[in-house]
């Protein structure tokens, strides 16, 4: 092999390594943005194409009431602040108690649904759609 043709190899041999070096900088990277998206969901929803507003912590119409805990607490929480001009803004702690029931009702006679406490699907559509 000549030395003219080991120059070109060279050169391909050290560009491809720098091009796995580069491609593993941005698997980490967006590791890193992955493992930062919950701490994002808690600052703010979001406009789903498929969901309708979104907050990141459930995109389903399951009925929610008072007494109930978790995530589809949060979103109800969650989209109430963001999309409303509910005061004062609710704690988004996952617990349906009085004051979220209270937003819900608040929520309920302004949208024109009947006003029960309950997240059922009619509430859930008008929440994603605020």
């Amino acid at each position: 092999m000549s030395s003219s043709a080991a120059g070109p190899r060279k050169i391909l041999a050290v560009t491809t390594v720098a091009a796995a070096l580069l491609a593993g900088s941005a698997v980490t990277s967006t590791a890193t943005a992955a493992a930062a998206a919950p701490v994002a969901a808690a600052q703010g929803c979001v406009q789903d194409l498929y969901i309708g507003n979104y907050c990141r912590f459930y995109s389903g119409n399951a009925m929610t009431s008072r007494g109930q805990v978790g995530n589809r607490v949060k979103e109800i929480q969650a989209l109430i602040n963001a999309a409303t001009s509910y005061s004062p803004k609710l704690t988004v702690d996952g617990n349906f108690g009085p004051a979220t029931e209270s937003a819900v009702r608040w929520f309920q006679s302004r949208k024109g649904l009947a006003v029960d406490g309950i997240v059922g699907k009619n509430t859930w559509s008008k929440l994603r759609t605020a």
